[in-house]
């Protein structure tokens, strides 16, 4: 008995979509790391990063353009859609190149982040992508989770700290590696069903690599924060 010819094409269409959404995001996350690389091995690159006018609005400023390209990559060309990811992603890494300057990493250290924030993301991805279950109830846990961390995030800064109490920083760092390992799951899935309802159309491979990408990049960071220290 032959199988639906239907049914072959659209799994494999899948198939290929999301290969290039994965190979989307290495790429993203490959410039990410030689960007920061690169910069974070000249004191003098840090020094100017950090003394630039507006460094102090530098990560708001680019959850701000993350928010934007989320929006309106779809809309935009082609070339200009992997060109606005592309260059996203290299100006995140310049500005992760302080993190070597900031925190007390050794090679070991970020080693064993790296593999433990890739060894989740993979772990999340495959079963968002094979998974049965409808995962879009996790979707507004996860933000109202998030946005609690980031409420205690300022807490802890603003106040415990200042006030000699012991922080809250490990066990935050932790819950948002829990967070952002949903979204990877969560973003997986959707990113599946939006080619099953639309097709390849309007970037969505960039759309798609975009949120993988700053899922993983989320998760990098906190499990730094674990395993990285302070100087």
């Amino acid at each position: 008995m032959r199988g639906d010819p239907l049914g072959i094409e659209l799994h494999s269409g899948v198939g290929r979509f999301m290969k290039a959404v994965y190979a989307w995001t290495l790429t993203g996350v490959g410039l990410t790391a030689a960007t920061a690389g690169l910069l974070g091995r000249s004191p003098e690159s840090v020094a100017a990063l950090g003394e630039a006018p507006g460094s102090g609005l530098l990560w708001p400023a680019l959850a701000v353009l993350a928010l934007a390209c989320g929006t309106r990559l779809h809309q935009l060309p082609p070339r200009l859609a992997r060109a606005a990811f592309l260059g996203f992603s290299a100006l995140f890494g310049a500005a992760l190149a302080w993190i070597g300057a900031v925190t007390a990493l050794t090679p070991g250290r970020l080693g064993l982040a790296v593999a433990v924030a890739c060894g989740v993301f993979v772990v999340l991805a495959v079963f968002g992508s094979r998974t049965r279950r409808d995962l879009s109830g996790w979707g507004p846990v996860l933000m109202a989770a998030l946005l609690g961390s980031i409420i205690a995030v300022v807490l802890d800064l603003g106040v415990l700290r200042g006030a000699g109490v012991p922080g809250l920083d490990t066990g935050v760092q932790a819950l948002l590696c829990g967070i952002f390992a949903g979204f990877v799951a969560h973003d997986t899935q959707k990113i599946k069903q939006m080619y099953r309802a639309h097709g390849p159309r309007d970037n969505l491979a960039v759309v798609g690599a975009l949120k993988l990408y700053l899922d993983f990049v989320n998760l990098l960071l906190a499990t730094l924060r674990l395993v990285g220290g302070y100087r």
